[in-house]
């Protein structure tokens, strides 16, 4: 037991709190309670009364997608639009992609489950899948492009025949809608996060206008709008950089706090504003 209870029914401290005292420590609560703004902020999802209480024992896997996001993006957006010579279309960042952009976002959407924060779950989890399967086209030994060449067995030519181009773009044309829906819903969370799926909802258009451009032999027009994907794909890295900066000067608690538009209180009005009209018809 921590005390003792003397006779006249008073307290008196135990073995364990005398030694703390006399070795100067003091007992610190360690238990964290969060607002649903500061929640919000950290988890990148609208708190509920359905949160797993895994959320407040265990630590934050959302900065985790989000350095898997930004240093696999920033190169490649670089890649696409052409700077010092680069060139290949992310040919030369296949492993990166693998092991910092699908596998890291993977495994948060995988921990963002088990702590019940299903939108973070659903992002992480189909951006990593996307990265996992470009990057599986690319590879030879998968042979996903190399049937569309005149060989049959080059992955390189087959890359960038009319065929495959005229395929792949379908890909990219369901990622936007995707990303469309992603928007949509992160309209309840924070300005940062809303611009980041409105710049990758503009990224997958340009490339489905890009690769079917290239596939119709139309060089420079589907090059413009190669890089101008690299262009807004910079733009969404840029401000996951910022939301990453957010989050981890958040979880070591330096100050000053970065503003990222809340958007949660916005919400909350329309909602009590809905309620009352209804109370009142009623």
């Amino acid at each position: 037991m921590d005390s003792d209870i003397s006779q006249n029914g008073e307290t008196k401290p135990s073995f364990q709190t005398k030694e703390h005292i006399a070795n100067g420590l003091t007992t610190v609560p360690t238990s964290v309670t969060l607002s649903a703004e500061q929640f919000e902020r950290l988890y990148l999802t609208p708190m509920t009364v359905r949160q797993s209480p895994l959320s407040k024992k265990v630590g934050n896997p959302t900065p985790l997608a989000l350095g898997g996001f930004v240093i696999t993006t920033t190169p490649l957006s670089c890649c696409l639009m052409g700077w010092r010579g680069a060139s290949g279309n992310g040919v030369a960042f296949i492993g990166p992609i693998v092991f910092l952009g699908g596998l890291l976002l993977l495994l948060t959407s995988i921990l963002e489950f088990i702590i019940g924060n299903t939108f973070p779950c659903v992002v992480f989890g189909t951006i990593g899948g996307f990265w996992f399967a470009f990057a599986a086209t690319m590879i030879p030994s998968f042979n996903a492009a190399a049937p569309y060449s005149s060989s049959t067995t080059s992955t390189t030519a087959g890359l960038a025949s009319e065929g495959f181009l005229n395929t792949y773009a379908f890909l990219f044309v369901t990622m936007a809608i995707l990303m469309l829906i992603f928007f949509i819903c992160s309209t309840r969370i924070n300005v940062v996060y809303t611009l980041i799926f409105l710049t990758l909802f503009v990224v997958f258009l340009l490339l489905t206008s890009a690769y079917w451009e290239l596939g119709q032999g139309n060089l420079a027009s589907g090059g413009r709008c190669v890089k101008g994907a690299g262009a807004a794909l910079f733009v969404a890295s840029l401000l996951g950089f910022y939301l990453l900066i957010v989050q981890l000067f958040e979880s070591v608690g330096i100050p000053p706090f970065l503003p990222i538009g809340d958007l949660s209180t916005f919400w909350d009005r329309n909602q009590n504003k809905v309620r009352g009209s209804d109370a009142g018809h009623s």
